[in-house]
Parts: C-alpha cells; sequence; structure tokens
C-alpha cells in the first residue's frame, strides 16, 4: 500500500508540472494575442482551460478523488494520441523528433496513465458504514 501512495506522488507531481507549464503557456498567449489580436484567442482560451483542468486535477489526484483519475486518464490519452501524430509527421517530413517533444507529449503521459492503472484500487469508492 505503502508503494502505491508513492506513486500517486509521483503522478501528481507530474500532473502538477504540466498543469504549471501549460499555465505559462497561457500567460505567454495573453502577452503575443495582445499583440497579434483575435486569431490567437481560441488556443489562448483552449491552453488557459487546459493548464486549470491540470492543475485542479492534480488537487484531485492527490486528495484521491475517482473523478480526477478518470479526467488525467482521458487527458494524458489525448495527450499521448496527437503526440503519437505529431512526432510521426516530423519524423516523416523531417526525419527528425526532438527529445523535448518526445519526453512531454509521448514518454510522460505513457508513465502517467501506467502508473495511474496500478493504483486504481486507492480510488475506489469507500463502502458506506452503518447501514441504511
Amino acid at each position: 500500500m505503502q508503494r502505491q501512495e508513492e506513486i500517486i506522488g509521483i503522478v501528481w507531481a507530474i500532473v502538477l508540472i504540466q498543469g504549471a507549464i501549460t499555465v505559462l503557456s497561457f500567460m505567454e498567449g495573453l502577452v503575443v494575442g495582445a499583440a497579434q489580436g483575435i486569431p490567437l484567442l481560441p488556443a489562448v482560451v483552449l491552453t488557459g482551460g487546459g493548464g486549470a483542468m491540470a492543475l485542479v486535477a492534480a488537487r484531485g489526484l492527490r486528495r484521491r478523488k475517482r473523478w480526477a483519475r478518470r479526467v488525467t486518464l482521458v487527458a494524458e490519452s489525448l495527450i499521448l494520441a496527437l503526440g503519437t501524430i505529431n512526432a510521426l509527421a516530423s519524423i516523416a517530413l523531417t526525419q527528425h523528433l526532438g527529445l523535448m517533444s518526445f519526453l512531454t507529449t509521448i514518454a510522460a503521459p505513457v508513465v502517467v496513465i501506467l502508473m495511474l492503472r496500478r493504483t486504481k484500487p486507492l480510488f475506489v469508492k469507500p463502502v458506506a458504514e452503518g447501514g441504511a
């Protein structure tokens, strides 16, 4: 059980870092969007929403909430799918894949998904005590 608690701590840290980086990208988008105008608005809104979602999910993971585990699994699966498409396109077009791109869009999501699958018993809804 202690090992699973440590795994959740690692997942929490990874998701928290992902959320913090996304929030920083949101702030950068605000600055660039202010200079460029409205065309960046949808990207800035999506980035801000994704960053906020990641930070809220990280908090929920720390509190062992089932919804946070589900949200994290879905989000990491989407990141992995889009990252894989991006990596394949990059390799096909340039015969090169950047290390940072690989780590952030393929390796980190795979690690988070595998670790969350190992800790599923910690997110099971507790049985109500005392009957009806």
